[in-house]
């Protein structure tokens, strides 16, 4: 075969192929695809953006006053003795306490994470002993937490109240908890 056979045969398989190719997609309608959404999501909830009216002020009611039984003057009330035995009385709680001034912001250290605080109150070698106490005081609105500290003869458990962004708020949990449970617990930066 001469040389310009072969380029016509060669040129003509190069263009049947290319339209082969390209066939489809130039003369055949693609077809139309189904909306995209899944049948197992259900369509998305609708949101009421309205304007809700704030609350009538006449309306609102205070809290009612603590009623005091009245004392019949007619009867006679004895109270019981006291003997050296008996347990002192809880003293009353002193309800939530009040702030005179803003909460300080908390400080970043040099990672840019918020200082924070925590109360040590006990180390303890019994973890039943540890948790006890984590529970008296979480019964005492303290937020208590355990955690375990490896030592070559053992595993002792520390007990912590916090963790606080101000340390002053705990130095007053400190001072109470001091004085219930006779330690001298430790204010220290707390380390997640």
């Amino acid at each position: 075969m001469d040389a310009p056979l072969k380029q016509r045969l060669v040129g003509a398989l190069i263009l049947v192929a290319l339209g082969v190719v390209f066939w489809p997609i130039i003369f055949v309608a693609p077809e139309r695809a189904s909306p995209t959404r899944p049948e197992g999501i259900p369509p998305a909830p609708r949101v009421d953006n309205r304007v809700m009216p704030s609350p009538d002020r006449e309306g609102l009611r205070a809290s009612p006053e603590p009623a005091i039984a009245a004392v019949d003057e007619g009867v006679d009330v004895t109270l019981p003795e006291e003997s050296g035995d008996a347990e002192p009385l809880p003293a009353p709680d002193p309800g939530p306490v009040t702030r005179d001034a803003a909460p300080a912001l908390p400080s970043l250290d040099a990672d840019g994470i918020p200082i924070a605080w925590s109360l040590q109150v006990a180390t303890m070698s019994s973890r039943d002993k540890a948790q006890q106490l984590r529970d008296e005081l979480n019964d005492q609105k303290m937020k208590a937490y355990i955690r375990p500290l490896e030592r070559g003869s053992g595993t002792l458990y520390r007990v912590y109240v916090g963790p606080k962004f101000e340390r002053a708020e705990l130095e007053t949990i400190k001072q109470r908890v001091d004085a219930r449970y006779g330690v001298e617990s430790l204010v220290a930066r707390y380390v997640p």
